[in-house]
């Protein structure tokens, strides 16, 4: 079935049921293979994607510019930069380190196969979630989402390169979003993996049983922080808002690990006003080589409204708008949350110790992903700890420089969590006499 035919009543619930079907017997195969061979293999496919020269990597390119928003040089850069990042053998060592538990007294037992709930457009998240059950012996059902309906294909092709047996055990699958009955089908597998909203997860859990495993990757944010060294270190600077400036071009702003605002900690409004500026030409620079994509016409009203609200603003005095091709920058006076609009709509916010930092982040606890960091000095940090380490302890799970919040290692504890075992279930095994 093409994509442009309608599916009959419960058609869509019966393509389900046979993809279950034939997922259920691939996984006899997949696991007959050794953990090791599954392991290689899958490390394999993911040397093809990050290789300079990637077949997989250019064919996704070159289909995502028709299929998506993003322009054809946000894809490129984004595709190339987050790629570069991940290193197939630590993907290898991840996985032998997280299953060492799998010894003589506990034994992998993987789940007969695994539902993968794609979200949203970019397709670094979908690429590692749709790979990870492989490994563990779990065939994988992925649901395309409507906003990137080519990276699951493109996945299948990629591992039957590879190993064919597995190939067989992954299966993408499209349905309406409307098509209850077909998501009630898929939704039937021992274990599922899903990202969205935090309403799209609380909707998934309540449809599961108790006896289901459920990983939820739902709304996390992002966000950049810059300190008082800024103000007299012109490399510092300029290091952060050519990184902060990729870190907002890529993807559009769209990701959970984009940052949604800059914090300002300990800066004179001289140094504020000027920090704010150097993003802004940043910016315009990526705007050449990484145009904004197509904007929603709900995200163009909305950008329209905010931008006017902080006119007003700006023409009293209360806050400074500098607006770009492609990009709104709004210099706040204070630290009260305001909407964010993304696509290249940030809002700086000053405050004035690390102290005051994290009592403006108390509102956001446990929605925090990552934090750009830089122009800190921690021996002088009031609160006792390196700020670094006291984000972590308000659920930041990654610190990193600014340039590379989209840009994580594929090891990283997503959401604060271990990679493979999470989708993994073990069982003891007890030598009788």
């Amino acid at each position: 079935m093409t994509r442009l035919e309608i599916d009959w009543p419960d058609a869509g619930a019966e393509r389900a049921r046979a993809a279950c079907g034939r997922l259920e017997q691939a996984g006899v195969v997949l696991r007959a293979i050794p953990t090791s061979e599954r392991l290689a293999a899958i490390t394999g496919v993911l040397e093809d994607w990050t290789r300079a020269d990637s077949p997989w990597r250019r064919e996704l390119a070159a289909t995502l510019v028709d299929a998506t928003p993003f322009s054809a040089g946000t894809i490129e850069e984004g595709l190339t930069s987050a790629l570069r990042a991940w290193q197939p053998k630590a993907f290898d060592a991840c996985a032998r380190r997280e299953l060492a538990i799998a010894s003589d007294r506990a034994r992998l037992a993987p789940f007969d196969w695994t539902t993968v709930l794609a979200g949203g457009a970019i397709p670094m998240p979908t690429l590692l979630t749709a790979l990870l059950p492989l490994v563990l012996g779990s065939p994988v059902l992925l649901r395309e989402t409507r906003k990137d309906p080519v990276t699951a294909g493109l996945i299948e092709r990629s591992i039957a390169s590879r190993d064919e047996r597995m190939a067989q055990a992954f299966a993408p699958f499209v349905c309406d979003p409307s098509d209850q009955t077909a998501l009630e089908v898929i939704l039937q597998a021992p274990c599922v993996v899903a990202t969205g909203s935090d309403e799209t997860m609380q909707s998934i859990a309540r449809r599961l049983g108790s006896g289901q495993r459920f990983v939820a990757y739902g709304h996390r944010f992002s966000i950049a922080v810059l300190g008082p060294a800024l103000a007299t270190d012109d490399q510092a600077l300029s290091q952060a808002t050519t990184g902060l400036a990729l870190d907002i071009a890529r993807w559009d702003q769209l990701g959970c690990l984009s940052p949604v605002v800059v914090y300002l900690v300990g800066l004179e409004p001289s140094a504020r006003r000027r920090i704010a500026r150097a993003l802004d030409a940043a910016l315009a620079r990526l705007a050449e080589s990484m145009p904004r994509g197509k904007l929603p016409d709900a995200i163009r009203v909305q950008h329209a409204n905010e931008r006017a609200e902080a006119r007003m603003r700006a023409a009293s005095g209360e806050t400074v708008l500098l607006e770009g091709d492609g990009h709104t920058l709004v210099l706040e006076e204070d630290a009260r949350p305001r909407p964010a609009p993304l696509h290249r709509f940030l809002r700086l916010h000053p405050v004035d110790t690390t102290d005051g930092l994290l009592e403006a982040l108390r509102p956001f606890d446990g929605q925090l992903s990552s934090v750009a960091l830089l122009g800190f000095d921690d021996r002088t940090d009031p609160g006792g700890l390196p700020l670094a380490e006291r984000l972590t302890q308000i659920g930041v799970s990654r610190v990193a420089s600014p340039g590379t919040l989209q840009t994580p290692p594929i090891d990283w504890p997503r959401d604060g969590l271990p990679l493979f075992t999470p989708m993994a279930r073990f069982a003891e095994s007890i030598s009788c006499p």
